[in-house]
């Protein structure tokens, strides 16, 4: 990803929140320690929507990150990801490996938690499951874009789901 002619790294970091598809948080910290270094560490990070969105979420700010399941941890990484005022996100696999109603949350949180006018680039192998959201879809094979286009016109040209088109292509 290139934004506005830089690579993504310290110049950019008050206009990019990306959620990395592994966890680099420190499982020892408290919910509340963690968005409490967030808040100090990026100068966007609007507090009282991560509080908002733990709510939505039901997690504990007391809880330790190692008594956290899986799920858990996820909603707590896209929560300081959305609770950031940032003109780009980056999310990389926000639902792999939790089940069908943490994804929903998962999913929910997204459409609601961003800024408004801002972009959203998600990766993700769980096509159907957020097709409902999709302006804009590039299937990539193999580090190369082998498909880009408006979700609408994407699904009216194949006739077709988004998933599908995927698994069409993907197979061709």
């Amino acid at each position: 990803v290139i934004l506005d002619g830089q690579i993504p790294g310290t110049a950019t970091k008050p206009r990019v929140s990306w959620l990395p598809e592994l966890s680099g948080l420190d499982l020892s910290w408290s919910v509340r320690q963690t968005l409490n270094f967030w808040q100090d560490f990026f100068q966007d990070f609007n507090r009282s929507r991560a509080d908002e969105m733990l709510k939505q979420l039901n997690l504990v700010p007391d809880m330790r990150l190692r008594e956290m399941s899986k799920g858990m941890r996820e909603k707590l990484q896209l929560v300081l990801v959305m609770a950031r005022d940032a003109d780009l996100y980056l999310l990389d696999e926000p639902m792999a490996g939790v089940d069908p109603v943490t994804r929903e949350e998962i999913l929910d949180t997204i459409l609601t938690g961003y800024r408004p006018g801002s972009t959203m680039i998600l990766s993700t192998h769980l096509v159907s499951d957020v097709e409902r959201i999709l302006d804009r879809v590039a299937f990539i094979d193999q580090g190369q874009v082998i498909l880009e286009e408006d979700a609408d016109e994407l699904r009216q040209r194949t006739g077709t789901s988004i998933s599908e088109a995927f698994k069409r292509r993907m197979r061709a």
